[in-house]
């Protein structure tokens, strides 16, 4: 990494560290953590299954996985 990422990555982990304590210390950082838990839970009754298994499914392919459906045989 040159100069300008390193310090560009430092700063970033600086505020990410201060806002972390600021928010333990104010006491929100348990709202901070019941807020993505209950995102967690939506994403996962929106997905129809597991969250990660969605994410990481996204992630190597690029969409998310569609449920197999049984397949209609429509009558011409």
């Amino acid at each position: 990494m040159n100069l300008i990422t390193k310090v560009i990555t430092t700063i970033a982990a600086s505020i990410i560290s201060v806002d972390v304590l600021l928010m333990v210390i104010n006491g929100t950082m348990l709202y901070v953590l019941l807020t993505l838990a209950g995102f967690y839970i939506l994403a996962g009754l929106a997905f129809k299954q597991s969250v990660y298994k969605a994410t990481r499914s996204w992630i190597d392919t690029g969409h998310l996985p569609h449920k197999e459906k049984a397949h209609v045989k429509t009558h011409n």
